[in-house]
């Protein structure tokens, strides 16, 4: 399977996250919240996305969790990258949240052991971009 997170809404004010959209094979799945981008080379720790980028994304299990979960492979910098449940920017620690309802501040109903059952069987990719859009809050889709 083909997942990709289109990070597109960054908050400014206060929590700095970034609200996306994560995708499995062209279909909207869930929404996706991550911590602050930051320039090239600047990384503050458990507050600071990943780089955009295409990732392997495996199932191990977890040791701090205790559960099997989606994992992120090579990230430069980073390790224990997982998709996880959480709401805001504070729960993610470096790794991208995944829920299925957003107000475009935070998220919720964690959508992780619905993709975990998606994801078993076999490895998969995981490509994060940074495509920023006018996004229209009610209609819930991008402004052209």
């Amino acid at each position: 399977m083909k997942l990709v997170i289109y990070r597109h809404t960054p908050n400014i004010e206060e929590d700095r996250n970034i609200i996306g959209d994560l995708h499995i094979d062209g279909e909207f799945f869930c929404h996706s919240l991550e911590d602050e981008i930051r320039p090239d080379g600047v990384k503050i720790y458990g507050k600071t996305a990943i780089p955009a980028g295409e990732y392997k994304l495996i199932l191990t299990m977890s040791n701090r969790f205790k559960r099997l979960m989606p994992l992120l492979v090579d990230v430069e910098g980073f390790s224990g990258v997982r998709l996880h449940g959480g709401n805001t920017s504070e729960d993610s620690h470096g790794c991208p949240l995944i829920a299925f309802n957003t107000d475009y501040v935070k998220i919720w109903g964690s959508a992780e052991k619905a993709l975990t059952k998606l994801l078993k069987g076999s490895d998969h990719t995981l490509e994060i971009k940074n495509t920023f859009l006018s996004y229209d809050r009610e209609l819930k889709r991008e402004v052209i």
